[in-house]
């Protein structure tokens, strides 16, 4: 059935996200191979490696919730990524294992993280045959992993988060832990003593985990909207559908169509200064380390997938509430603002944002339609704080690897160590 959002087109006021949508357009072609080739693979599912990919994840769930790998111990990634809150962390900054040091940023939600594309800096060409070129993807606010598999091996080593010494001490403790008997049939007797190959599937074990379908469940009202039920939407939901694709914006960054997947993702994955108010250090972001001046202050637009549950908002935490975050949209360049004064004004997108000119009916509105994003599995769970169990149709991680972004764990000097057996589940990336 013809999605009832295919009627829609993506507006789009700057030139900068004009021609940003327009490359993510073309590469439709390429997103349909990727499903024809994920259909034959989906043919032959092989027992052995679909078997291994569910051991690493076992194992990545359990490194996940396990307390003992931070110093001082007593700090899990679960801890700044809360299942109650679909994965996020609801204080402005996460605390870190050494007591009374924060970070400097809000964790982000880790559904659907598998799923941003990897850092690249594309290329674009205007009708004029004028060059644009911009960043889109990648991992942490400011894209500085590449992919995932770069994402969660640094948390272990940072001193605000997990403050391990080094590889040899995070392999130290995860010999000593409870599962350490699985890791070790995973990577073998004859590389058990391998501090390289231990954290290395160790890293594998996490982002195999952050693969698994409970990450992207797909099944919010949106989603049934988008397979054709027009009726699941209420007035008010619809009412704010239309804002959201034409007054209010939103598409223009976090658009309804689907780009990297099957379904949309609600978000570009590009980069903007939105001139978010102050608070605590000035954050450089992208423009940090990528020495671009004009890039400074610029943060990853995230999906907006779970977005009622993910409160506080932006890079800094600042915004309180998804109201606080239209309303600053919506009147943050108007002469009677609120809203305290941003770090980098002049990289601020004054484009798109500033002066929207909703009215409090149509803020309402669009708050409604927000609430179409949140997946059902996160909302029906009894226990909050136990994990979603996704539908049952949600495919396996092994019949969607093409669609995973992650080639960095190539680069690993562990990456050619055979693990018994011959198999590695990680060579299915692409």
């Amino acid at each position: 059935m013809e999605s009832p959002l295919s009627n829609h087109c993506t507006k789009q006021p700057a030139l900068k996200r004009f021609f940003h949508r327009l490359a993510i357009s073309s590469s439709i072609v390429a997103v349909l191979f990727l499903q024809w080739s994920t259909a034959v693979k989906s043919k032959e599912v092989d027992p052995e490696t679909s078997q291994k990919i569910a051991v690493l994840a076992e194992i990545g769930q359990s490194i996940f919730l396990d307390k003992t790998l931070s110093q001082p111990e007593g700090l899990a990634c679960v801890n700044c990524h809360d299942p109650r809150h679909a994965f996020a962390d609801p204080r402005p900054q996460s605390a870190g294992a050494v007591m009374n040091r924060f970070g400097t940023r809000n964790a982000p939600s880790l559904m659907y993280a598998a799923l941003i594309p990897s850092f690249a800096y594309d290329e674009f060409f205007t009708a004029d045959g004028d060059e644009i070129y911009a960043y889109e993807g990648g991992l942490f606010w400011d894209g500085r992993a590449r992919d995932l598999f770069e994402q969660v091996q640094k948390p272990f080593f940072h001193g605000n988060e997990m403050n391990l010494k080094d590889e040899q001490e995070l392999a130290r403790r995860l010999r000593q832990s409870d599962y350490s008997e699985k890791l070790k049939n995973l990577v073998g007797t004859k590389h058990w003593n391998s501090d390289s190959v231990v954290t290395y599937q160790a890293y594998l074990s996490l982002v195999e985990f952050l693969r698994s379908p409970m990450f992207r469940p797909f099944d919010s009202k949106l989603d049934a909207y988008h397979d054709g039920n027009e009726l699941i939407l209420s007035d008010a939901e619809k009412r704010g559908m239309k804002i959201y694709l034409e007054k209010g914006k939103c598409n223009s960054c976090h658009p309804l169509s689907a780009n990297h997947w099957e379904r949309p993702l609600l978000s570009d994955f590009g980069y903007d200064n939105l001139g978010v108010p102050s608070d605590g250090a000035p954050d450089r972001g992208l423009g940090e380390h990528t020495g671009n001046t004009e890039e400074i202050g610029q943060f990853r637009s995230p999906s907006l997938r779970n977005v009622v549950l993910t409160a506080p908002y932006m890079h800094n935490g600042s915004l309180k509430t998804l109201r606080e975050v239209i309303e600053f949209y919506n009147s943050r360049d108007t002469p009677q603002s609120r809203w305290k004064t941003t770090d980098f004004p002049k990289t601020v997108n004054r484009s798109d944002l500033g002066n929207l000119q909703l009215s409090k009916a149509e803020i309402e509105d669009l708050l409604a339609f927000l609430h179409c994003f949140t997946d059902q599995c996160l909302q029906e769970r009894t226990n909050p704080s136990s994990f979603p169990v996704p539908p049952k149709h949600t495919p396996s991680s092994q019949t969607k690897q093409l669609y995973f972004p992650g080639w960095t764990h190539r680069l690993h000097p562990s990456y050619e160590i055979e693990m018994p057996q011959n198999s590695n589940p990680a060579d299915n990336d692409e």
